[in-house]
């Protein structure tokens, strides 16, 4: 989408309304900067745009103190994240936690109900990323955008009436309520794998809380075929990108369990260009550079960049056992990228180094038969997700741009 100074900040559409500026649909409230002395070690969770994109985490930050209303969130608060990456960070959430407290470069944002729907300015905000997103980039230093009040005042769309916003809800809706509820399925199956995983590995359950006498003291390399750090084909050749084979970057990895929906796609001749960077089937992906930490599996035959180093499990290992060992392992992983820098960056010969307990063949086989069957039923929610999505991410600009015309729509 191409934009000039006048359609960027007045956008135009076919649906019959009243234009106001986007910032008189809503009140805008901007998050705190909090500090160290803010922060303990339990109570209420402090949202910054890390938790919006990757969920409450390892180096999630709480509090246990008191603020203004303003900041205090609740579930279904919407946030609009205004600075950051243009790409990835600029964006519309729907809080999915039952409190928290915001932090800054964030608006918590409540619509004006006399002249919008709750739900329809939902669908518009995500409507609207686009410009977000082009505005961010034309303020961009250092890899950061901003989207701030000033250019939200500018910003003008055309409003229709409530009647027509709640038809245009009623077919949105629902494709969103379906993709929350999977996702929620989802993670409460991530959650039920992960107990799993303490039960077996941590607490010892089924061997009687004693580590058995054939589990060893191995490292990453002892588990793998092959430790893969990815690399990106020239992105001066075309042919080498837009085919059919997924290329994981760490935006990818966020809030899934299946890098399946990737930004950019090799062709054959890229995928073949660094044919050794190519991951079969539930490779296991670790993030290692800058948001370090983030793990998924391999749906498909993919590659990724250079951020991320994988894992080919040996054939005796289960890739299971792997991809949960390396969520336990995130805090860990951030630690020993640092060295002293703000900025992660674990090589792939470190990596490989990190010590991990080997259990025995037999244990693998029979951990991986008790929880393959949770993560089939993830792998089958996400791809239903996926198509969901697209339809979504196709009726809404058709339906926001009055290019679909439902006025005439019983619904």
């Amino acid at each position: 989408m191409k934009f000039d100074e006048s359609t960027l900040y007045n956008i135009n559409s076919k649906l019959n309304g009243k234009r106001y500026p986007l910032y008189d649909l809503a009140l805008w409230k901007n998050g705190l900067a909090f500090k160290k002395i803010n922060f303990s070690n339990d109570g209420v969770p402090v949202i910054k745009i890390a938790e919006l994109n990757n969920g409450i985490s390892g180096n999630t930050s709480y509090t246990r103190q008191i603020f203004s209303d303003d900041v205090h969130l609740k579930k279904e608060d919407l946030l609009f994240s205004w600075s950051g990456n243009p790409q990835t960070s600029i964006d519309i959430f729907k809080f999915q936690l039952q409190e928290g407290w915001l932090n800054q470069h964030i608006f918590k944002v409540t619509p004006n109900a006399e002249i919008v729907d709750r739900d329809y300015f939902y669908f518009l905000m995500k409507y609207l990323k686009p410009w977000f997103t082009q505005i961010a980039i034309n303020k961009q230093t250092t890899g950061l955008g901003h989207v701030t009040i000033a250019d939200i005042k500018r910003m003008s769309v055309l409003l229709p009436s409530l009647t027509m916003q709640k038809k245009i809800v009623d077919i949105l809706k629902p494709i969103d309520d379906k993709i929350q509820i999977n996702a929620s399925i989802n993670n409460n199956l991530e959650q039920q794998a992960k107990a799993l995983f303490k039960s077996w590995f941590v607490d010892g359950e089924p061997f009687n809380g004693k580590q058995p006498d054939d589990w060893i003291l191995g490292t990453i390399d002892d588990l793998a075929k092959d430790v893969v750090c990815g690399k990106t084909p020239s992105t001066k050749k075309e042919e080498y990108y837009g085919g059919y084979i997924p290329f994981i970057t760490i935006p990818d990895m966020h809030n899934c369990v299946y890098s399946l929906n990737t930004a950019r796609s090799l062709s054959t001749l890229g995928a073949e260009s660094q044919s050794k960077k190519t991951l079969p089937v539930n490779s296991v992906c670790v993030s290692c550079i800058g948001t370090a930490g983030l793990v998924t599996l391999v749906p498909v035959p993919s590659q990724t960049n250079q951020q991320i180093n994988s894992i080919i499990p040996k054939n005796t290992v289960s890739p299971y056992y792997v991809y949960l060992l390396m969520k336990t392992m995130s805090e860990i992983i951030n630690k020993l990228g640092q060295s002293g820098s703000t900025i992660v960056n674990l090589n792939k010969a470190q990596f490989g180094k990190i010590e991990v307990i080997i259990p025995s063949s037999k244990v693998m086989l029979e951990f991986t038969e008790l929880v393959e069957p949770i993560f089939k039923l993830i792998l089958l929610n996400q791809k239903e997700n996926n198509r969901l999505s697209n339809l979504r991410d196709t009726l809404l600009p058709k339906l926001m741009s009055g290019e679909l015309d439902v006025s005439n729509i019983d619904l």
